[in-house]
């Protein structure tokens, strides 16, 4: 086991215990956060290269560029259906990732309050989430409305989730040089997401600084579920499946 403060603590295991069955998984569960950035990443870039390469939108450095929204890729054509083949699965894998971020949180000793408000803000944005890809491409005011419900819920809520298993893990003193790099990483998205609001409101002509905005905050944000599972890496964690509803220490 690395030298860590998990490690160092007398009486604690780096095993975590969640769900009800009794087989063991040991690294295979880390591979859930991994998984949650690399499926959106690859559902973005899957159905915009569908999309413009069928004409639905340009060809451009969409990061850099801003030449069409990330909604916009998966409405039409085959990117819609590769939008919706990556990012259902992702949404899925998100509500799962809350779940064993909660787990490791208790096993740590986090407060129950803290934890419980991860895990419920968490899976609520992964639900969140389905909804807007579900409804992405349909045509009516009701999915309208539903799509922008699913999105601000689904950003805000993972971004405050974000920030609470941040708060968490610095009160633990978990890896302080690579939670202090995260914690960065937060205020780089947080000047993200302003400047992303003070374009729509002040420039609302202007798609190509939202839609900038809109790919470096989503790329950041998706980003950190890789990031915890590094840290897992860092800290050897491992989990594993055994009896019982709720996390707790093997």
């Amino acid at each position: 086991m690395s030298d860590s403060r998990l490690g160092n603590r007398p009486g604690v295991n780096s095993v975590y215990s969640i769900g009800r069955l009794r087989k063991r998984v040991r690294g295979s569960l880390q591979s859930v956060a991994l998984l949650c950035t690399l499926l959106i990443w690859a559902g973005c870039a899957a159905s915009y290269l569908a999309s413009a390469s069928e004409g639905h939108v340009p060809w451009c450095v969409p990061h850099l560029q801003g030449c069409d929204s990330v909604s916009a890729t998966g409405r039409h054509g085959w990117g819609y259906f590769l939008f919706k083949a990556f990012v259902l699965p992702a949404a899925g894998l998100l509500w799962f990732y809350w779940l064993l971020c909660a787990a490791w949180l208790e096993a740590l000793d986090a407060s129950a309050g803290l934890r419980h408000s991860i895990l419920i803000i968490g899976q609520v944005s992964a639900v969140a989430l389905v909804l807007y890809v579900t409804f992405l491409g349909s045509e009516g005011d009701v999915y309208r409305a539903l799509r922008r419900y699913g999105t601000v819920v689904y950003f805000g809520g993972t971004y405050l989730t974000q920030l609470l298993l941040l708060k968490a893990l610095r009160d633990l003193a978990v890896d302080p040089p690579f939670v202090r790099f995260l914690s960065w990483l937060a205020v780089l998205m947080l000047v993200g997401a302003a400047s992303f609001a003070v374009v729509a409101n002040l420039f609302p002509e202007e798609d190509v600084l939202q839609n900038i905005s809109e790919w470096n905050f989503g790329t950041l944000l998706c980003a950190f579920p890789a990031l915890t599972w590094w840290l897992w890496r860092r800290q050897d964690v491992r989990l594993e499946v055994e009896p019982g509803l709720s996390a707790r220490r093997s």
